[in-house]
């Protein structure tokens, strides 16, 4: 399973039993049950884990489940008020070598704190921030702000939690509202939607400390756009093979941007089996 390429997911709205589908392109399903899922909403995937928080109790905890492996983590009730809306609440796992643990990550966007909590500590900490941040990303071991302007912050956790402002040589052109971060295993991109069906992608390129708006990799890329705000690109060669069971299974459009031919597919939920394997495993 965690050799396919991206597939559509589905989860019931049973209130105590319920129900995932992972459907392949060849109209394939493979279906699962969530444990602890009972009155809880599902605010995302990391890692290949899908984030469960229950909100309407005054124990506002999550537990993570990965629908494949069926392995469990637990992360406890959390002291800030996140409301039950999926599509403000941004949420990523990473693993602490240094630590030997598995760290959770929360972000409500356009507030001041990163809250974070260790596997089995039973407690949270928090970074805060000068500007209110929109987005948070893992990638290539570091973890990644976006804050309004699109200023662009790493974040650490050792020695101890800290935000450091990555120095960029343009901006971002349009300014992007609303910027949400997504990436291919080789590249860190930003994402808008600037209208109903037009969206604005940009590269950050780290040799040179710029943002790109056209290039080889965009052009080869496919960005699949999660309504969970967990999106990420893939290259041709992922996505070609496949390109119209994609589009049987998806909002599909193509536009053209600054002389590139960009392509989105648009779902409910994409599920990224090789997330599984890719664990975002921190550099420290």
């Amino acid at each position: 399973m965690a050799s396919r390429p991206p597939m559509s997911m589905w989860i019931s709205n049973r209130p105590y039993k319920k129900e995932c589908y992972l459907e392949d392109f060849e109209g394939r399903r493979f279906k699962t049950i969530l444990p602890h899922a009972a009155g809880r909403i599902c605010f995302g995937i990391s890692c290949g884990y899908l984030i469960l928080f229950r909100g309407k109790t005054k124990n506002k905890d999550f537990w993570l489940v990965n629908p494949i492996t069926r392995h469990e983590l637990h992360f406890p009730c959390f002291p800030f008020n996140v409301g039950t809306d999926p599509t403000i609440i941004r949420c990523i796992l990473v693993f602490s070598p240094s630590l030997s643990r598995w760290v959770f990550v929360v972000l409500r966007s356009f507030a001041y704190q990163v809250w974070l909590s260790i596997e089995g500590t039973q407690e949270w900490n928090r970074v805060s921030s000068a500007f209110p941040m929109i987005d948070l990303h893992a990638f290539k071991g570091k973890i990644y702000t976006i804050h309004m302007g699109c200023r662009v912050y790493e974040m650490r956790l050792n020695p101890y939690p800290k935000l450091t402002l990555l120095q960029t040589m343009n901006f971002l052109k349009p300014v992007f509202l609303c910027p949400e971060f997504l990436s291919s295993s080789e590249n860190l991109y930003v994402t808008d939607c600037r209208f109903k069906d037009s969206y604005d992608v940009y590269e950050l390129d780290f040799e040179e400390m710029k943002w790109v708006s056209s290039g080889k990799t965009l052009e080869e890329c496919a960005f699949f756009i999660n309504g969970f705000k967990y999106s990420a690109a893939f290259r041709s060669e992922v996505w070609v093979d496949h390109w119209s069971l994609y589009e049987r299974c998806a909002c599909f459009f193509a536009t053209v941007d600054t002389g590139r031919k960009s392509r989105f597919l648009l779902s409910g939920i994409w599920y990224f089996p090789n997330d599984c394997l890719n664990v975002n495993r921190l550099d420290e």
